[in-house]
């Protein structure tokens, strides 16, 4: 009783190293599954887990089968960069909310996602993917994470040509909230920015940071609404939601979560949000997977991100993988 008297704080904390070691402990192998590997080597207590996931806003209550993001100690030699375009300073509009009931999602010709047509609009229109020359992405946008960030960074003839609204361990739950965007002013948000420049194309590749937090219905969700935020906001853009890049066989067969099977079933999922009007659903992998569906070894020197000479690669297919309207 003494020592409680003379030592509250001191007690305080022991309690509180005690809980947060025991909630690591408990979802080690679940929610905080993406920073064990450090633990395990040694590299950082057993509480850090908690702590380092609630840096990055995951928690045990999340959802029934969140595990955990991609740490950003991961993302390759980029982490950090922050790709950005000057545009003027206004008010920053409030950031789209995940997890919220899904906004309703249709597309300019008044289709939902199920195909549906709910503007009594019913000229069908099919378009095919065909070849571009490079200034097709001159009114370009790309929004992505590390791996966009690495084409903005190693692949001129786009950096020179389309903006890019990229952030290291960006996610589809947070590309609305977090300020990444440089200006001459300060940083600002995806939403303003989008607000203040208009793009005839908008391409999209995120989830891989994400691919442990939440089940599949739950990332389709954050992305339609995402996606129907963009649409908001650049009406007359055709979107393109690229498919997440797979990781090398080396990285899938060894980690639960961060694997192609993972990533597989995700696609699958944000697949289903083209309409093929508006709105298409590319997948890069086939121009740098392995046969047997893996990023091949010899393009990436981490397992993840792709060397400085392969993102010519995924340059090629864009050219071939357009859509002219």
């Amino acid at each position: 009783m003494k020592i409680l008297k003379k030592c509250p704080i001191l007690i305080g904390i022991v309690v509180i190293t005690i809980a947060l070691s025991i909630v690591s402990l408990i979802f080690k192998d679940t929610v905080y599954a993406g920073y064990a590997d450090k633990y395990e080597s040694g590299d950082i207590p057993l509480l850090a887990l908690a702590l380092k996931g609630a840096t990055d806003e995951v928690f045990p209550w999340s959802s029934e089968e969140s595990e955990a993001l991609l740490p950003e100690d991961t993302q390759g030699p980029d982490e950090g960069k922050e790709i950005t375009e000057e545009v003027s300073d206004t008010e920053e509009a409030e950031a789209t909310e995940v997890g919220e009931e899904p906004l309703e999602f249709s597309d300019i010709s008044g289709n939902d996602i199920s195909g549906n047509d709910v503007s009594g609009n019913s000229e069908d229109i099919t378009y095919e993917f065909t070849e571009v020359n490079p200034d097709y992405f001159t009114d370009a946008v790309f929004i992505g994470d590390s791996r966009t960030v690495g084409l903005s960074e190693y692949c001129e003839p786009l950096d020179t040509r389309a903006t890019f609204y990229a952030k290291v361990s960006l996610t589809i739950y947070d590309v609305f909230k977090k300020e990444y965007i440089k200006t001459d002013d300060g940083k600002i948000g995806l939403e303003q920015a989008l607000s203040e420049n208009q793009f005839g194309k908008v391409y999209i590749m995120l989830g891989l940071n994400e691919i442990g937090t939440g089940d599949n219905e739950y990332f389709k969700n954050a992305y339609a609404e995402v996606i129907n935020k963009i649409r908001e906001l650049q009406p007359d853009a055709i979107i393109y939601i690229q498919g997440i890049m797979h990781v090398t066989a080396n990285k899938s067969n060894v980690d639960k979560n961060f694997n192609n099977e993972k990533i597989n079933s995700r696609n699958a999922s944000i697949a289903e949000l083209a309409d093929n009007k508006t709105i298409f659903y590319i997948d890069m992998n086939e121009s740098v997977d392995d046969e047997d569906g893996n990023l091949e070894a010899g393009l990436s020197s981490d397992d993840v991100h792709l060397k400085a000479s392969s993102y010519e690669r995924w340059y090629e297919f864009l050219l071939h993988n357009a859509i002219v309207r």
